[in-house]
């Protein structure tokens, strides 16, 4: 479900794997996998393994360690969710608590390895109509208690709170010239976006919340071939919610860049009120908030004062300043 990395030294005898261990507790037909393929490790204890044999039918059984409050959400979704709805989804084949309750297992069928593509216009319309599907149906399932709230309000405390983080790392003397003016720059479009949030909130009030995927990207996603055609299949609800949809529809670096044009006959059906002009502005807010959500986790990195600690979280400001000067512009904002 993402690229291989090897940083982890796995036990020969794989029924030691802690993946292994938390899946033999569901009691599945088989155990010991043929083998494990390590796809995800971060420092924050989270991982995500491939085991290969383990499933039905011999399939490969994806393991992730997450957690719980995440694989929750996760779980709703791949349980009521998406197998409540006509569309292609992954199968969730169990949930194991770890000791203290801050981590768990989940285990999902593997996507496979057919990758999307955004500059496939299969691929595109593909996920436009997935999303539309999910965007309509979703938002009468009775989903808003159980998940995290992901309206502008989550996007403009983001926005706040990156702002504050910005302003407080210009002063530091370690930085150059150059990287101060990004940050100031950063800064201003900010002002500029808090100054408009009133009219993003009036299009926003227009259309009632719904679930948001929140991570609509490449990486999140992959195609199956099968007798009725491609099926798009969508995974790592990590940032999923309720809320304002736009950001699914970003098409900014990196995002799916979904087809509006397969999208809107979707929505539609039960908005008719909405004309294509609608669907262009929500995917131009989507670009907006996709690209401060990037760039508030590039502030949530900023961990000290050295400079050290700073080279990975302004390369990421780098990258989408001048994205966010293009969403800008699109907006007409000045």
């Amino acid at each position: 479900m993402s690229k291989t990395v090897t940083t982890e030294i796995l036990p020969e005898n794989l029924l030691e794997h802690r993946a292994v261990k938390a899946w033999s507790q569901l009691e599945p037909e088989r155990t010991e996998p043929e083998a494990i393929a390590v796809l995800r490790l971060t420092r924050k204890k989270s991982a995500v393994y491939r085991m290969a044999g383990v499933g039905p039918t011999g399939a490969a059984v994806v393991a992730k360690r997450c957690r719980t409050t995440t694989a929750i959400v996760e779980r709703l979704i791949y349980e009521e969710v998406l197998s409540s709805l006509s569309l292609p989804a992954l199968g969730c084949y169990g949930f194991v608590p770890e000791p203290g309750g801050e981590f768990c297992w989940l285990f999902l069928e593997d996507a496979g390895t057919h990758e999307y593509s955004p500059d496939n216009a299969e691929h595109r319309a593909l996920a436009g109509r997935w999303l539309g599907a999910v965007h309509r149906v979703a938002r009468v399932a009775g989903l808003q208690a159980q998940l995290p709230d992901r309206g502008l309000s989550h996007y403009l405390q983001r926005l706040r709170t990156s702002r504050a983080e910005l302003l407080q790392r210009v002063g530091n003397p370690v930085l150059s010239a150059a990287d101060v003016a990004v940050l100031q720059t950063v800064v201003a479009q900010f002002d500029m976006i808090e100054a408009h949030w009133a009219e993003v909130e009036r299009f926003s009030d227009s259309l009632p919340p719904t679930l948001v995927h929140g991570d609509f990207v490449i990486r999140n996603l992959r195609v199956r071939p099968g007798a009725n055609g491609l099926a798009l299949l969508v995974y790592d609800w990590e940032m999923a919610g309720w809320g304002f949809p736009a950001t699914d529809l970003a098409q900014v670096q990196s995002c799916a860049r979904a087809d509006l044009d397969a999208y809107y006959p979707e929505l539609r059906q039960d908005f008719p009120q909405l004309d294509v002009r609608d669907i262009q502005r929500m995917k131009d807010y989507g670009n907006l908030l996709r690209v401060l959500d990037a760039i508030f986790w590039g502030t949530v990195i900023m961990t000290g004062d050295d400079y050290k600690y700073l080279q990975k979280p302004l390369r990421t400001i780098r990258v989408y300043e001048p994205q966010m000067a293009a969403a800008l512009r699109a907006m007409d904002w000045s």
